[in-house]
Parts: structure tokens; sequence; C-alpha cells
């Protein structure tokens, strides 16, 4: 992925000095690390910041395409445009066969391989035909590598087009918007130890002598909750971090925001009440969390519900109202309870 990422940023006039040989690593990028398998006909998704990476089935395999929260399809880009059938982001059984379909590719077949490389996003542009960017609607612009693993094709038969019928595969994502990549912490609980969430959250500032990463959140109603969460808290287009903290001389639950447009921290639950109603102490007893767009519904007890600049989180407890916690326009975090 080094060289790969080197050359982008060079070309994009950024500096390629932290690129690793591993996934990710760059100060402003986040990254992802997906392993997978897939059969015949079958497709795959994995949700990776606000994007979704895919393989999406096709009559010989699969092809590479990365969705948008909606699940509509962003700009992907990978190098020789043309001709479509040996794009690197078309992945099909007779790449892998010689001409006459009796063999393995001896090289008389001019098709990528087990390596494929793709940029998304804001990013996914034909530097020739379109030097200059495209619209912020494109969302943040990122990289992709796609390893190509064990797979199954059909029988060889004289003049047809093997189709591939079972893949394993790892692939690796890096997007505009993430903090420095760093070592592992080993005092945050295990379900949010993982590399990319921790260094994130580091590079935002969060104090791990202080507080605690705390995965209570995966803990809670039977089917698992997510350890953390990825909202768009101040609705700058950028998905934000949000993972459970806990501080470590008196054992307060809070939450950690990162805010990954600019990577500033926000710390909820340590400066008294949030809001006029919500005691930070509910952080530890609720049983379920979640991201929250769209309509929020009047409470009696309150004024008029907030206009949501961004994304709220929801947290409640079985058979209770359940509460919203949000950004305010000064980035101030309020809460609001639902007449739910």
């Amino acid at each position: 992925m080094r060289w790969y990422l080197a050359t982008i940023l060079t070309m994009l006039g950024l500096s390629p000095a932290h690129a690793t040989q591993s996934c990710g690593g760059e100060a402003g990028w986040a990254s992802r690390e997906i392993a997978g398998s897939v059969t015949m006909d079958e497709a795959f998704f994995h949700e990776a910041g606000a994007q979704t990476f895919s393989l999406v089935p096709t009559d010989y395999g699969w092809q590479i395409q990365m969705l948008d929260r909606d699940g509509a399809e962003l700009p992907v880009f990978a190098a020789p445009l043309r001709p479509v059938e040996i794009n690197p982001l078309n992945i099909a059984g007779w790449h892998f066969r010689n001409r006459d379909n009796t063999g393995p590719n001896n090289g008389d077949v001019n098709a990528p391989q087990h390596q494929r490389r793709f940029v998304f996003g804001a990013m996914a542009r034909d530097l020739l035909a379109n030097p200059t960017p495209r619209g912020a609607s494109e969302g943040v612009g990122g990289l992709g590598e796609l390893i190509l693993g064990n797979m199954t094709l059909t029988s060889p038969e004289p003049g047809q087009r093997a189709a591939m019928t079972a893949l394993d595969f790892t692939a690796c994502l890096v997007w505009q918007g993430g903090g420095d990549r760093l070592d592992p912490i080993m005092s945050a609980d295990t379900e949010v130890a993982f590399d990319a969430v921790v260094a994130t959250m580091l590079g935002c500032g969060f104090d791990d002598v202080a507080f605690r990463l705390s995965d209570r959140m995966a803990k809670g109603r039977e089917g698992g909750q997510a350890p953390y969460l990825e909202p768009d808290m101040d609705g700058d287009g950028i998905p934000d971090l949000v993972i459970p903290a806990t501080r470590r001389t008196d054992q307060a639950p809070g939450l950690a925001i990162c805010l990954l447009g600019d990577e500033t921290l926000v710390l909820a639950g340590y400066d008294g009440r949030i809001g006029m109603h919500l005691d930070p102490s509910y952080f530890g007893r609720a049983d379920f969390w979640g991201i929250h767009r769209g309509e929020v519904y009047a409470s009696a007890a309150q004024d008029g519900p907030p206009t949501l600049g961004g994304d709220a989180l929801l947290l409640g407890k079985d058979d209770s109202s359940s509460v919203l916690v949000y950004l305010d326009a000064a980035r101030n975090v309020s809460s609001y309870w639902q007449g739910d």
C-alpha cells in the first residue's frame, strides 16, 4: 500500500512521508482493514466510515463498488479506464485463464491479477481528462487496495470464458479525515482496542492516561450493540467517531467525541448535566444506543424539539423514553428527551 499511497499523495501535492507498509498510517487519514469471502451470485458489503465497500456479482465474478451512507454509488476509478472488461474494478474468472481457457493465464490474456488498486469519492477522477477535483457531493476522497486470495473458477472449456465461483480476499481502505495511526492501546477495552479506532481518538487529543476507551455499549441488549459509532455530529459531511469513555479516577462514564473534520475532541459527561435534564450517570445505565437522523419527537416535559445541525446520538433504556445527545451550533453538548 505504501507505493500506491505515496504516488497518489504526490499527485495530489501532499507529502507521502507518513505512508507505511500496513493499512493506513498517514496523518489526517482514517483506515479500515477488511477480510472476507464470497461465492457465486453473492454480494459483499462492509461499512467503513461514511462509505461502504462492496463486491457486486457479475456474469464472470464481481465488480468493486463504493457506496455512500444512503446506498448510492460513489465514483470509483482504477487505471486503465478502458476497456472495461480488464479494468481492475472488474474481477473475472477468465482473467486467470489462458486465451483458450484450457489452463492458467500464461500472459496471453492481458488482465489484472491478484492486486486491484483504486481511488473513490472526490479522488476518483481521470487525471488526464479531468485534472481538477469534482464536487463535494462525491464525499471525502479515498484509496483502496483489494488483494485476491484463494479462488475457484468454472471448469476449463475451450472457447468459453471462465467465471469465478468463489473468492477469499483482503482489502485496505484509506480515506481523508482520520487521525495519526498509533500502536493499539492495550488499556482500551477489548472491543474498541482496534488500531485505527484508538489511533483516531488519540489523534484528536484523547488523554488515555486520565480516561479509558470503554466497550460498555457493546454489552447491552441481546444481539449486540456497536462498541463505537460514526455519526456526523457537526454536520460537515465527514463522519465523526464517538466512543464511550470512563474516567480512571472514579469510573465516571462519559462519551469521547472526535470531530474528524478538524480533529477536535469533545468530552461529554464530565462537566455536570448535559442540557437541562440529562445526568451523565445515564451513560453508564443506558441499554442501547445508535445514530439518530431525521425527525425529533416533541416532549411534553420540555420546550419544542431542537433543530439538529448534524446527526445525534440516541440512547435509551427498555420501556422508557429515549434521549438525544447532540451538538449545538457552538459545539456544546446538549440533550433532549424525546416523547416516544
